[in-house]
């Protein structure tokens, strides 16, 4: 069995493996799904695939960020780990609770597959718009990150009071190259955006908490968290900002 540390009332990580962490965690047990997994792209051949993260996708003139692990998948592998960890979520999440799952452009088609062959209902896509990002000649500027929204069964749309009314888009830079933690680091303010779908007081899970930004974000409203990291490196970041988080 995996080994979880309490880093405070609330606030449970464990290092490993994802797909096998996730086999362990009892059914029912967290109330909203958050995960930014590894993309698997950045590169159109085998060998960009296979170059380290930070060749990929880390940008000239920021600090040197160490590596972090499985992001080398084919679309293909990409597809069926994902299907795996998605169908250990499904059962991990109380009926009726939410999917946010992160992807880029080059794996969004693969993302909804998986999580609809995981046995979620997939209710849409949310979009991160990026307004600094950077211009390419003769292109379309690539300047958004998407979420694929999915639930555990049915959702109530009934408009009673409290129901909560979300956009579809939300608009933040990037962290700053020069101060973040992790190179595939979302901002913390649209952590907490997103959670705005699910109850508070409820437990996330992110199965690939890189620096701990969503343990953050529940920090910050009320919720619980499960995080789990593979790299031992970030798992070390993670800690210790959650215990400042969590103070």
């Amino acid at each position: 069995m995996t080994a979880f540390e309490q880093v405070a009332h609330g606030c449970e990580i464990a290092r490993g493996d994802s797909l096998q962490v996730l086999r362990e965690l009892p059914s029912e047990s967290c109330g909203m799904l958050l995960a930014d997994p590894p993309y698997c792209s950045g590169g159109a051949t085998r060998s960009d695939r296979k170059a380290g993260t930070s060749t990929k996708y880390q940008q000239s003139g920021s600090a040197p960020l160490s590596e972090f692990a499985g992001d080398a998948r084919d679309e293909r592998s990409f597809r069926l780990w994902s299907t795996l960890w998605m169908c250990e979520a499904l059962r991990i999440l109380e009926p009726g609770s939410s999917a946010v799952v992160f992807s880029d452009w080059r794996q969004l088609a693969n993302t909804q597959d998986a999580v609809q062959a995981a046995g979620f209902v997939f209710r849409g896509i949310v979009v991160w718009v990026k307004p600094a990002a950077r211009p390419q000649p003769n292109s379309f500027r690539n300047d958004a990150e998407f979420a694929v929204w999915a639930t555990k069964g049915p959702i109530d749309r009934r408009p009673l009071p409290g129901a909560r009314y979300l956009p579809g888009n939300y608009t933040y830079p990037p962290p700053k190259a020069k101060t973040r933690l992790h190179i595939a680091e979302k901002p913390v303010a649209l952590l907490r955006d997103l959670m705005a779908i699910a109850p508070e007081g409820c437990t996330v899970l992110d199965p690939f908490m890189g620096s701990g930004s969503c343990g953050v974000a529940c920090a910050e409203t009320g919720r619980r968290f499960v995080g789990v990291e593979m790299t031992e490196h970030y798992y070390a970041v993670a800690r210790d900002r959650l215990a400042a988080a969590w103070r």
